[in-house]
């Protein structure tokens, strides 16, 4: 079987379970820093996950470490059974499949926003009024600072880019005088 069915089945059944014991949103929070903390080590997480020496109970101590406080008592009980399935690596996969169900459930659009410098709040609000009048959803706004930039912003909604940085100007500039 593979990751991708593995991974849905596996996230469909936690999102049953915390929409009948109505901790969905604790879950998706852990989950969320589960899915940020991975990618930081994901070599490392893989490494001990794929291991086969490693004990059960030293992968489950690994996953909630990797998600932190605070731990819902049903994300621990699932971790446990995903490890108990030999799953354990699959983990990250199964995160994101949960994460991806919480979010077409809630109306929740993942948004990335990248500036040239740091942005005053006023203006984060402002890009979340924006998304929430055009597509009807509120957004989940990941903030990332590139200076090469130089000013204005990109604006990543899903899978559409709104390019309004001054870097992007110029290159469209650059391209057209060719």
């Amino acid at each position: 079987m593979d990751n991708g069915k593995i991974s849905v089945r596996y996230a469909r059944a936690l999102f049953q379970t915390t929409q009948e014991q109505h901790c969905e949103e604790a879950v998706y929070d852990g989950l969320t820093r589960f899915a940020h903390n991975y990618l930081l080590a994901i070599a490392q997480f893989n490494e001990v996950l794929a291991d086969p020496i490693v004990a059960k109970e030293e992968k489950v101590r690994l996953l909630e470490m990797a998600i932190g406080e605070p731990l819902h008592d049903t994300l621990k009980q699932f971790i446990a059974f995903v490890v108990d399935q030999k799953r354990e690596d699959k983990m990250f996969f199964i995160a994101m499949k949960y994460l991806e169900m919480y979010r077409a459930k809630h109306h929740i659009l993942s948004t990335q926003v990248t500036t040239a410098t740091e942005l005053p709040e006023t203006t984060y609000d402002k890009i979340k009024a924006f998304i929430k009048q055009t597509f009807d959803a509120d957004a989940e706004i990941d903030v990332k600072i590139d200076p090469s930039l130089i000013g204005g912003f990109i604006l990543d909604i899903e899978n559409t880019r709104m390019d309004a940085s001054v870097a992007g100007q110029l290159n469209a500039l650059r391209n057209k005088l060719k």
